[in-house]
């Protein structure tokens, strides 16, 4: 994935069109400027890492099906994708939060709903972190 896009922009990948939506909504009010695509799988949010010229900052949810977080996050170590995760997910284990912030990729583990403060600390790494 090339990283010479100076482009801010934000991929949602959650199998929930109200998780989607409401993440989305919420970095509009907080004033995210960038581009914000959404995928309701796994599958289709590698394809979109994959297939991009673009850069992201990935919030991804834990629990999908076809591909859930963690298949995801193998997949894109499997393959060398580098990119910046947020972890999205209901779930309060810490066993599944280790698991995910073993993952060079992953930034932060949060749990869901994604309010105003988690918004801002998404949107303030994305601001802070132009891609080279």
């Amino acid at each position: 994935m090339s990283k010479h896009n100076s482009s801010k922009n934000i991929l949602i990948i959650d199998d929930d069109p109200i998780a989607r939506m409401l993440a989305k909504r919420n970095l509009e009010i907080a004033g995210f400027k960038g581009s914000i695509h959404t995928a309701d799988n796994g599958l289709v949010g590698y394809e979109m890492l994959r297939e991009s010229s673009d850069s992201y900052v990935v919030l991804l949810d834990f629990h999908m099906p076809e591909l859930d977080g963690i298949g995801l996050l193998q997949l894109l170590e499997e393959k060398g994708l580098k990119t910046s995760i947020f972890m999205l997910s209901s779930s309060i284990l810490s066993t599944n939060q280790n698991n995910c912030l073993s993952f060079e990729n992953v930034q932060e583990f949060m749990v869901k709903p994604i309010d105003q403060l988690k918004t801002k600390t998404i949107m303030e790494f994305t601001l802070q972190n132009i891609f080279h």
